[in-house]
């Protein structure tokens, strides 16, 4: 099976995102939407829709919008017409996004929440099939207060699939070269079993997995194939014995648990395969650029979730090893963003900081002969203090991938 890359995977809420930034630039969060209506051709709203509904079909995006006040609010939001549309509310003259609502469904409503301060605001609809419309500005005075607050939804300047172009060419490029540094670490790792000297191949793997895991390969972003070099047996009916146990971790089990060179011989074989077949299809793979932002997330999530939870370690006790990989490949991908996050996220001190303390924390771990202190002999604090810089590097990361994500052409 080849690799999934081409697929774009769903949004980061569905049916409907609303996005709202705080002054941080951190997403408010997904807003549970209506269940989409079957209606008749022009669908007719009961009475009892409030009068400050704002309205939007394919010709009229908000016309009757002509006041605006500022402060925390949510805006009401109807669809009149007969299409599904995407509603942003942006400044009108930079383009700049506060908030949108996306597959809206027609004879729906949702609400959109913000927080205004002075300035000028419209609404951008862009009914399926058909041309963006943009409504009547608005201005919006009396916002001082919120805006001293640090409350006011920032604007974020959206990206378009044509930002992304040199970025996703880069991500390319990063993972092959990635790819041609792994292969031979994993030949010398099997050369080293069928040699049976298995301390060399236990100190091989370590080199091989981590360069494996700066390549960001989390949330199945290379498919089967991915989890045919780095799976683990948590979901196969026969756990470790499990005949799909295969890659790193069954080589990691086999050399921390005792097993001879001859039972390892063929999972390592195997990992070659599976590295050689990756090197080969991933030049042709097409990568959506969605991906970018939503990887340089996942990369640390995953992290917290398998490594830092002990899921992972299959006795080789190299988890800080393994996050330190993982605080490279978030890096990477930050540094590829970075032309487009700059003028978009001014959070991204605080990401860089928050890398560079995690970082510390696991490089502490590791000794002056390369070894590295398990996750399991760490003291208490130690273990709160790596959660705790862990997670917040987690939580500055989330909002990369809303940011990102390709929308609405700045024309």
């Amino acid at each position: 099976m080849g690799l999934p890359l081409s697929k774009i995977p769903p949004r980061l809420a569905s049916p409907k995102v609303v996005l709202a930034f705080t002054a941080a630039v951190a997403v408010l969060g997904a807003v549970a939407g209506n269940a989409m209506h079957h209606s008749p051709a022009k669908p007719t709203y009961a009475a009892g829709l409030p009068s400050s509904a704002l309205t939007v079909d394919a010709y009229d995006c908000g016309g009757g919008w002509t006041s605006a006040k500022p402060g925390k609010q949510n805006l009401l939001i109807a669809n009149t017409g007969i299409a599904t549309t995407e509603v942003y509310l942006i400044n009108p003259d930079s383009g700049a996004i506060y908030g949108e609502l996306v597959g809206l469904a027609a004879g729906t409503s949702d609400q959109m929440p913000v927080v205004l301060g002075d300035g000028t605001y419209a609404l951008k609809c862009w009914p399926a099939d058909a041309d963006p419309v943009t409504g009547p500005a608005v201005h919006v005075t009396g916002g001082a207060s919120a805006a001293m607050a640090g409350a006011v939804t920032p604007g974020v300047l959206p990206v378009s699939r044509a930002d992304l172009t040199g970025p996703v060419k880069q991500y390319q490029s990063y993972v092959e070269n990635g790819l041609g540094q792994l292969k031979p670490l994993v030949q010398k790792l099997q050369a080293d079993i069928a040699a049976g000297n298995l301390d060399a191949a236990r100190a091989d793997w370590v080199p091989a997995h981590q360069q494996y895991e700066r390549l960001g390969g989390a949330y199945d972003a290379f498919g089967d194939v991915g989890d045919a070099i780095d799976g683990l047996p948590n979901d196969l009916p026969g756990g470790v014995g499990d005949s799909g146990f295969g890659g790193f971790h069954r080589l990691e089990y086999g050399l921390w648990h005792g097993q001879t060179a001859a039972q390892l011989t063929g999972p390592a074989g195997d990992l070659v395969a599976s590295v050689d077949k990756l090197a080969a299809e991933f030049p042709g793979a097409q990568i959506d650029p969605l991906q970018l932002g939503l990887r340089t997330h996942e990369i640390l999530e995953d992290a917290v979730r398998f490594e830092l939870s002990g899921q992972s370690d299959q006795g080789s006790g190299t988890t800080m090893a393994t996050i330190d990989a993982n605080i490279d490949g978030t890096q990477a991908l930050l540094g590829i963003l970075r032309p487009i996050l700059t003028p978009r996220d001014p959070d991204l001190p605080r990401i860089d900081a928050a890398l560079t303390r995690l970082r510390g924390l696991v490089e502490a771990q590791r000794h002056a002969d390369g070894s590295w202190t398990p996750l399991t002999q760490l003291t208490n604090p130690q273990r709160e203090a790596l959660n705790s810089a862990a997670g917040a590097a987690v939580e500055l990361l989330a909002p990369v991938a809303t940011i990102c994500e390709p929308r609405l052409d700045k024309s």
